[in-house]
């Protein structure tokens, strides 16, 4: 029996190397039904989990979602249309409420993490309820989702306190990644 020679052996490795590559790209890509997008984020809304000025990858569309899953929507303000970053606070059928600022989800107190910039800062006139860390329950409808931003007092920028439920059909993507590797959760 000879030895394989050195080009044998070079091209057997490229075409192990190129049916890897192909074996990867359809599992990340579930078969060719999911894409990754690069996003950036334009404000604080969403500190302390993604910073102001940090790129981030978004998977289109995202699937299936649980709490706590940070995800794209839709927002149309009648004038413009943005792609908005918010934590999935309650799904379809799950009571959601809010207690100085955590989130209580089917009567648990959820660990995700948010901040309070201005503690004095609680009630907000566009607010649904009024009050920003205090409201609730409610009882999230079919086909929906409660989404809220980190940042508790940000005021008026779209979350569920001042836009109610989001439709699910309105979320385009889920955050999993910065693109310097940081998971997001």
């Amino acid at each position: 029996m000879t030895e394989p020679t050195p080009w044998l052996r070079a091209r057997a490795s490229l075409w192990f190397l190129i049916a890897a590559v192909t074996v990867v790209g359809v599992w990340a890509t579930r078969f060719g039904t999911r894409w990754p997008s690069i996003y950036y984020m334009t404000g604080s809304s969403m500190e302390p989990t993604v910073a102001p000025n940090e790129y981030y990858l978004a998977w289109g569309p995202p699937g299936r979602l649980s709490p706590g899953d940070l995800v794209l929507f839709r927002f149309d303000d009648g004038e413009e249309v943005f792609r908005v970053m918010r934590r999935v606070a309650a799904l379809a059928a799950d009571t959601v409420s809010m207690e100085s600022g955590r989130v209580v989800l089917n009567g648990v107190t959820q660990e995700t993490p948010f901040r309070i910039v201005e503690p004095l800062a609680s009630y907000s006139p566009l607010a649904i309820e009024g009050d920003l860390y205090d409201w609730g329950p409610w009882i999230t409808p079919p086909d929906s989702v409660v989404l809220l931003a980190d940042t508790r007092d940000m005021l008026g920028w779209p979350d569920s306190r001042f836009i109610g439920f989001v439709a699910v059909a309105d979320i385009i993507a889920r955050a999993t990644r910065t693109v310097t590797g940081r998971r997001l959760r």
